[in-house]
């Protein structure tokens, strides 16, 4: 990695991205253009970009060979984290100084997030459904075939997040992601039932 990955990570759009996996771990390029916001086209060639120095890696969720999470890889995780500290200290946060030097601080590898650590990004999501909701099938007597699939390409990658939610969050935010994935299930029923 040389100038090239220097230039590329100190870009607003592409440090975001490195904080956001960071923040959030394993997630997809859609949910990360929204943290961002970017256009998922423009995501995706960031994504690429940092997956060439080596920074991220795709790994392919399920069955499904068009649906592929995100990852930092050791050395991703490692520019994140000097990316989230330069930021610190750009915005007068306390950072730990010996003699002039920064310490860094080690990685660990947590499988599961504290009780409440998803909290905020469970209200987006929730705010996202309803709007999804309210734009697409409330008060409408029946939808086109384009309306369909495009309900379900809007609200597939929250369902994917929300699942992700269920198996790493704690048992409060768990039930919450529970409970939001229940509604985007009634949502996908009503979707069908509007299709005929």
């Amino acid at each position: 990695m040389g100038s090239d990955a220097v230039n590329l990570i100190l870009q607003q759009k592409p440090a975001r991205v490195l904080v956001t996996i960071n923040r959030d771990g394993e997630t997809y390029a859609s949910v990360i253009s929204r943290e961002i916001e970017s256009t998922f086209a423009h995501t995706t060639k960031i994504l690429t970009k940092l997956e060439e120095l080596g920074l991220v890696k795709f790994e392919q969720d399920g069955s499904d060979n068009r649906v592929k999470r995100v990852a930092l890889t050791s050395q991703g995780a490692a520019a994140a984290a000097l990316v989230e500290e330069l930021s610190d200290v750009l915005e007068g946060k306390k950072s730990k100084k010996k003699k002039g030097v920064v310490i860094k601080k080690k990685m660990k590898a947590v499988p599961k997030k504290p009780a409440g650590e998803f909290g905020q990004k469970l209200e987006m999501l929730k705010a996202q459904i309803e709007l999804i909701s309210k734009e697409e099938l409330e008060g409408k007597k029946s939808i086109s075939q384009e309306d369909y699939l495009r309900i379900g390409r809007r609200l597939g990658p929250y369902r994917r997040e929300l699942r992700k939610i269920m198996e790493t969050g704690g048992k409060g935010d768990a039930k919450k992601a529970g409970a939001l994935d229940g509604e985007i299930e009634m949502l996908f029923v009503e979707r069908k039932r509007l299709r005929g």
